[in-house]
Order: C-alpha cells, then sequence, then structure tokens
C-alpha cells in the first residue's frame, strides 16, 4: 500500500510479506521517516533521512518484479474511467537468469502509462511467490497521521 499526500508533504508505505511474516509500515514527514515493524511493535525514527514525493511516487519499487517477464496482450479494459491494456504473464524472458522455473498472472497498465495493477505468481520446486499491486485511487488522497506514532 502506498499513499502520498502532495499538500501536507506526508506519505504513508506498507509492506506486507506473507511468506516471510513481514509487515512493515513506514510513515514520512517532514519530521523524518518512521518505521513500525508491526510483528515485532518495533518503531524506529530516521530524522536525517531524505526523502521526497518523486521517490514515494515512482514506479521502479513497482516495476521491478515486472522486468524479467514474458507476456502477451489479451484485452482492452477500463481502469478509473481511462483505457488500460490487461497482459497475460506467460513466462520469463531469460529463464536463466532467474531462480524460478515458471510465471503466471496479468498486468493492466493504463494508456498514460501507469501500471494501474497486477497479480504475478513465481514458482519453483514446490515454492512459490506471489507478488499484487492495485492502484486503489488516482487523484486527491490524504494520509492521516497513524496510530502507531509515538505522540509528539
Amino acid at each position: 500500500m502506498r499513499t502520498l499526500d502532495t499538500d501536507a508533504g506526508t506519505a504513508l508505505v506498507r509492506f506486507s510479506d506473507t511468506l516471510f511474516g513481514a509487515d512493515e509500515h513506514y510513515y514520512y514527514s517532514s519530521a523524518g521517516v518512521f518505521e513500525y515493524d508491526r510483528t515485532t511493535g518495533e518503531l524506529s525514527r530516521n530524522p536525517g533521512e531524505n526523502w521526497n514525493p518523486e521517490r514515494i511516487a515512482s514506479h521502479e519499487q513497482l516495476r521491478r518484479p515486472l522486468v524479467y517477464l514474458e507476456m502477451n496482450a489479451t484485452k482492452t479494459v477500463t481502469v478509473e474511467e481511462t483505457t488500460a491494456v490487461r497482459y497475460t504473464v506467460t513466462g520469463f524472458r531469460d529463464p536463466d537468469s532467474i531462480p524460478f522455473d515458471t510465471a503466471t498472472g496479468q498486468i493492466t497498465v493504463a494508456e498514460e502509462g501507469f501500471i494501474a495493477e497486477y497479480n504475478i505468481t513465481r514458482a519453483s520446486d514446490g515454492n512459490s511467490r506471489q507478488e499484487r499491486y492495485d492502484l486503489s485511487e488516482v487523484g486527491t488522497a490524504t494520509v492521516s497521521r497513524p496510530a502507531w506514532m509515538p505522540d509528539e
């Protein structure tokens, strides 16, 4: 989950990894970057860490799992009132450079170029890893101060 409030200069990012049991939340503000691990309850603050909205809104982190995939455009769909193309994942472009044997799933890209969603499963030797992303809102967003943040 990633939410960016450009008016207030705050952001909230959540990474959840069910395979390894990680559930980390990051709150970005003018006071620094706060990291909260829901599995351990540990909160850390990095007051000097530089961050900017462009880094939070970047597609680079979203794009990384998609780089080596082989895919075919399968149909046109509508996402957030804009035309998008849905791709079906058929495997890997260079299978020898990937630690997985198979890849399946779908990727949806809006005609403006943004990734609207993906659901990809990579597997090998009985192990699999699923990655999902879903753009839930385009336009204005508000980031509220999380309940896990310490009192000011």
